[in-house]
């Protein structure tokens, strides 16, 4: 399966804008979903489950299908056990943004959600480090480097099961990993909560993605899909999305 990255180190702090009003990450989005479109490239993931907050707008600037990263792990956790009381570890701009818990809600799945001290001391500051009580000219709170972004594991591997802790006393038995740095601490956590089932958002659309291009790739073989997707809105399903990669790869190769 062939695959292009990009890479933008130019996107913004999608939490910082968030919560404190930073720059706004959505043209740098776009930018590198253009990319992707140049080069011909049906389908793509935003590998960021704060950015997914923005997915939308994104989605409406480009012909390269999206997969949505956030459904995608509901739609795992609903299949493996529709009775789960799942939680969430994440950054402040998805915890204050509710994006999983429009999700979560659709799916009539009961979460919980560390209260507000716990997410900014056990959760939001053990990924981007403690907040040093100064603030920038723009108002956005500078913090310590000693979070996991910084290479600090098992500070703050200690910081998040105290979170965790709190939430699988209210009922808790599956957690969300809701920001991509939190599985470099999986392992230090998953032996701390053997009983808890936890959840990587990035390994439940890498799945999805492979379930894709191989039945895309199946459509292609034979030479004809079984309908026309002509556009991304008119994606619903995991079937449209199939339908409209493997077209728009035979429409590529022609």
């Amino acid at each position: 399966m062939a695959m292009i990255v990009v890479k933008n180190s130019d996107i913004p702090d999608r939490s910082e804008v968030i919560n404190e009003g930073g720059t706004d990450p959505v043209p740098e989005l776009i930018e590198s979903a253009c990319i992707l479109e140049h080069a011909n490239v049906q389908f793509g993931v935003m590998t960021c489950n704060t950015a997914h907050y923005f997915r939308p707008e994104v989605q409406k600037h480009t012909n390269v299908y999206i997969v949505d990263m956030l459904q995608t792990t509901v739609d795992q956790i609903k299949e493996q056990n529709s009775e789960s009381v799942v939680g969430i570890l994440c950054t402040n701009g998805t915890y204050n943004s509710g994006i999983y818990d429009r999700y979560l809600t659709d799916a009539n799945l009961v979460f919980v959600k560390p209260d507000s001290f716990e997410q900014e001391h056990n959760v939001h500051s053990a990924i981007y480090g403690e907040v040093t009580g100064e603030m920038t000219e723009c108002g956005q709170a500078i913090r310590e480097t000693n979070g996991i972004k910084a290479g600090e594991f098992e500070r703050n591997a200690a910081l998040l099961a105290v979170a965790i802790q709190s939430i699988v006393e209210k009922g808790v038995d599956t957690v969300i990993w809701g920001c991509t740095e939190l599985p470099l601490v999986r392992k230090q956590l998953e032996t701390a909560f053997p009983t808890v089932t936890f959840i990587d958002p990035m390994e439940a659309v890498a799945e999805r993605v492979v379930d894709i291009y191989r039945l895309a790739e199946q459509y292609v073989e034979r030479g004809h899909v079984d309908y026309n997707i002509n556009d991304v809105n008119s994606i619903f399903t995991t079937l449209d999305m199939v339908n409209y990669v493997a077209q728009r790869a035979m429409t590529y190769r022609l």
